[in-house]
């Protein structure tokens, strides 16, 4: 009997065993084809009670038969989806096993008559039950700004001009949307568009000075406050997977990287499909 498989000292189960951030290269199905990533992994079984530990050898083992290259490209769930089912398999005494990948993905982003191929952050994660149980989960984190629709009313009155074209404070925001499934497939690019969407600008790699003028006059046309990007992020959401069952787990969060002030802002939803279904069918959140 291996040190792994006797009692511990202490009689208690571990929720999380296994390995962070392991490194490894995936072949990508996308709307633009095949892609190569590297992607960071992390894989975890729980451990029962009964048991001082897990073979983690198997662990690895299982990274090296799933992800090695077949000529074949898959989505990320698929291939975590294999390797949390090689786990079980080689984990008998486990009950659950988490599998999660943490990898930069770009999509293409359009925003007044300007476009860019974007890079958007991206993490998943899937979750399996023995016995059937699954979760899949989607996390898209993009980059944009907003403009303060209160100091822009303040300068318009003081200035005496049109709401829409007077100046305000400006700040960079971290946008993040995450969608909980029971297993339904969710494409990065429709998060990354609900979310883009909810912005008053996207951040945009390369702009020439008058495209840098033509992003500014937008954006000060769609002010936010982050509340506001927090509600429409969750409805776009909603509405760009409209299809999906009502227990779906819609969360937001973001954080406004201030311009005046010294600390940053911070706002954050978490809702299901369901319960926000009647608030956005048929309803154009923001075009």
């Amino acid at each position: 009997m291996e040190v792994q498989d006797l009692m511990p000292s202490v009689p208690l189960d571990v929720e999380r065993v296994g390995f962070r951030g392991v490194r490894r290269r995936v072949l990508l199905d996308t709307p633009h084809g095949p892609l190569v990533l590297d992607v960071y992994l992390s894989l975890y079984v729980d451990v029962p009670v009964n048991r001082r530990g897990v073979h983690l050898s198997r662990s690895v083992e299982v990274l090296y038969e799933v992800l090695s290259f077949e000529g074949r490209s898959r989505s990320l769930e698929e291939y975590l989806e294999g390797i949390a089912s090689g786990l079980l398999d080689r984990h008998p005494y486990a009950s659950r096993a988490w599998v999660s990948a943490r990898t930069t993905y770009y999509v293409d982003v359009e925003f007044e008559g300007l476009r860019g191929f974007e890079p958007v952050g991206v993490d998943v994660e899937v979750m399996l039950l023995r016995g059937g149980g699954r979760r899949w989960g989607v996390g898209v984190e993009v980059t944009g700004l907003t403009v303060c629709p209160s100091a822009q009313e303040a300068l318009a009155s003081r200035l005496g001009l049109d709401v829409a074209l007077a100046p305000s404070h400006m700040q960079r925001v971290l946008l993040k949307g995450r969608v909980e499934t029971s297993g339904s497939f969710v494409r990065i690019e429709r998060v990354a568009r609900a979310l883009y969407k909810s912005l008053s600008a996207p951040s945009l790699t390369l702009l020439k000075r008058q495209h840098e003028a033509q992003l500014i006059i937008g954006a000060l046309r769609r002010p936010k406050l982050i509340e506001d990007v927090v509600r429409e992020a969750v409805a776009n959401i909603a509405l760009e997977l409209s299809k999906l069952p009502d227990d779906t787990i819609i969360e937001v969060e973001a954080v406004s990287l201030e311009s005046i002030h010294p600390h940053d802002l911070y706002a954050y939803k978490r809702v299901t499909l369901g319960s926000v279904r009647s608030l956005v069918e048929g309803a154009d959140v923001n075009p």
